[in-house]
């Protein structure tokens, strides 16, 4: 996943940015820790890299202004956290985050089944897990659960359902936005958002749609949503007119014979951001 940003900058992702904003400016990478082996305790795997990728990732999104709209490219979710911390600085109000994802990403060192922090972030962000660092922590929560809403899942790990269950976001699993119906559960996102949020993150997983469209992700799961499904929640929340981040992550070029993923989520990145 680490691969992704260089991948899709390599098909055009900068460019295509272009045409949603006539002052698009490219603020670059970010560097992060590359991780070859893992470290750390078993239940929260190689979090000293974590913890530096976040205060880079911070103290690159610290230098964006009220008035723009920024889009964060990343490998796994765990981008979150410091894009959340650096934003908050920039963006007045609460913040309310839009989760896409197959996967909880709520999890606990004290429920995890893995220790794979990138199963982690949005439960981080939300207050909980462990202690970050002082410039962090002070903030923390970085987003009320009350303003979150989490779209798509179909494979939550027990403790972490039970978690998900207990606390005030709004959960829409896949199976439920089905037969509720797209537009009806988008709405409801929507409005829920535009009401607890001042200013909103879209954060998208790309497993969170199914494999049989983007194969190139790590952590497939069947009967995820299909693209036009993801366009439409999307667009619902843009509707809001508060909708000032857009977090992309998940994909893995390694998986993408002949880059089909890649420019399949290429298309969809221009549909949602570029009118």
């Amino acid at each position: 996943m680490g691969l992704a940003v260089g991948a899709l900058r390599r098909l055009g992702l900068p460019e295509i940015l272009q045409k949603s904003s006539s002052a698009f400016s490219d603020l670059g990478d970010v560097t992060v820790p590359e991780i070859k082996t893992d470290s750390g305790p078993s239940n929260i795997r190689n979090f000293d890299k974590f913890l530096e990728s976040t205060k880079n990732i911070r103290a690159a999104s610290s230098g964006i202004s009220e008035g723009d709209f920024v889009f964060c490219l990343g490998g796994e979710c765990g981008l979150i956290v410091g894009t959340l911390a650096g934003f908050r600085g920039a963006f007045k109000g609460r913040p309310g985050v839009l989760w896409l994802d197959a996967h909880g990403d709520f999890n606990t060192p004290e429920t995890t089944p893995s220790g794979f922090i990138g199963g982690m972030p949005l439960a981080i962000a939300c207050g909980r897990g462990p202690k970050l660092f002082e410039e962090i922590d002070e903030l923390q929560p970085l987003v009320s659960e009350e303003a979150v809403v989490h779209m798509g899942s179909r494979d939550l790990d027990p403790p972490e359902a039970e978690a998900m269950k207990k606390s005030p976001l709004k959960l829409y699993p896949a199976a439920y936005m089905r037969k509720e119906g797209i537009s009806k559960s988008a709405e409801e996102a929507a409005r829920h958002l535009d009401r607890t949020a001042d200013w909103i993150i879209c954060h998208l997983d790309l497993d969170v749609i199914d494999p049989s469209t983007i194969p190139a992700v790590d952590f497939p799961c069947k009967e995820g949503l299909r693209l036009e499904e993801v366009l439409s929640v999307v667009q619902a929340v843009q509707k809001t007119g508060k909708m000032k981040v857009f977090n992309l992550t998940a994909y893995d070029p390694t998986l993408d014979t002949g880059q089909q993923s890649g420019r399949i989520i290429l298309n969809l990145i221009m549909n949602m951001l570029v009118s």
